[in-house]
This record gives C-alpha cells, sequence and structure tokens, in this order.
C-alpha cells in the first residue's frame, strides 16, 4: 500500500490584532479577522476607553465596534499581505467634556476602506495600516455642568450627518496558519 499526505499550508486562517492607535490614546483595542477563501477576509474589533480627570471637566468616555468586509488585491504563498480594499461599520457611544461643555450620544460610521499589510520577519507577525472614509451620523445631548447647583443642565440635542473620516488604524497583528500546532494530512490508499 502507498501512502500519499498533502503538505500544510502555511495561508492564514485567521488573526488577532490590536489598533496601537487606539491603545495610544488609552483606548484599549483587540480584533479578529477570519480569511475566507484566496482573496476575501472579515474582520471585527471593540474598543473601550474611559478617561477622567475631574468629576466635571476634562473627561472622555467612549466604546465602539466594528467591522469590515476586505477583499485582497495580492495573495502570496504565505497568504493576506500587501494591499486590501473594502467596506466597515461602526457603532458606538461618547461623553466627552475634555475641551468644552459636554457632548454625549451616539455614532454610526460607515464608509470605504483601504490599506496595506507589511510582513514582519517570521511567519506569524503583520503591521496592518489603513483609513477609510464615509458617512458619519452623530446622535447627540449638549449638556453643561452648573457649578452653582452641582447639577447637570440639558442644553439640547442634535443629530449631524457628514461625510469624512470613518477609519484610521496602524495593528499589530498575529496570524494563526492551518499548520500551527498538529499538521493536517490526508492519507490516500491506492491498491
Amino acid at each position: 500500500h502507498a501512502q500519499e499526505e498533502d503538505r500544510p499550508t502555511a495561508t492564514p486562517r485567521w488573526a488577532l490584532s490590536g489598533n496601537l492607535l487606539s491603545w495610544a490614546t488609552l483606548a484599549p483595542n483587540i480584533g479578529a479577522e477570519v480569511y475566507i477563501g484566496r482573496k476575501w477576509s472579515v474582520a471585527a474589533d471593540a474598543s473601550f476607553g474611559m478617561w477622567g480627570f475631574g468629576h466635571t471637566t476634562h473627561t472622555a468616555q467612549t466604546w465602539s465596534a466594528g467591522g469590515e468586509a476586505r477583499y485582497w488585491l495580492q495573495t502570496a504563498r504565505h497568504g493576506f499581505h500587501r494591499t486590501h480594499i473594502g467596506v466597515s461599520l461602526r457603532g458606538g457611544k461618547f461623553d466627552d467634556t475634555f475641551f468644552s461643555n459636554g457632548s454625549r450620544g451616539n455614532a454610526l460610521l460607515a464608509g470605504l476602506t483601504v490599506g496595506y499589510r507589511f510582513r514582519l520577519p517570521g511567519n506569524h507577525w503583520r503591521v496592518d495600516a489603513g483609513l477609510g472614509a464615509g458617512y458619519i451620523r452623530l446622535d447627540y445631548d449638549k449638556y453643561l455642568y452648573n457649578r452653582r447647583f452641582g447639577a447637570y443642565e440639558l442644553k439640547g440635542n442634535r443629530t449631524r450627518s457628514l461625510l469624512g473620516l470613518t477609519d484610521l488604524h496602524v495593528s499589530l497583528v498575529y496570524c494563526f496558519t492551518a499548520s500551527a500546532g498538529v499538521p493536517f494530512a490526508k492519507k490516500r490508499i491506492e491498491r
């Protein structure tokens, strides 16, 4: 009997990432990406930031979560690096009194993205840089902290729709490959 094994591939199947720009603003971020076929991937991430420098002023609290479908223009034997384009959707909440009177509300961002992924030495590490532009919708309340009465006063609510920057990231990516751990092998018996 002759046996034949298929060689395991080094193409990534999924990855974990962290947006270094988000971490630099003290809003920790973590994401995951799943690779589908030879040219597509789906990524999702979330961030959470709570800054407070006083009870009534200089605070910023945010959280957001989003996803992106990516099409890779070039793929190689080790897969999924270089240029990608995509469509992204992100939503979140914010409460900001850092530079002005308070604003608290919701944000929705949808746009087209472009990015480039650089391979680092070794098989698993990458750096992914990208940006996106598109539609932004903000629905928020304006408020002011009244020191005299020690209470917050609502100053009105607003809704804004505009075009602008919807994504900016420089992410450190760790790719998990199909050949990590126990190799996948197929055996065929010939008679």
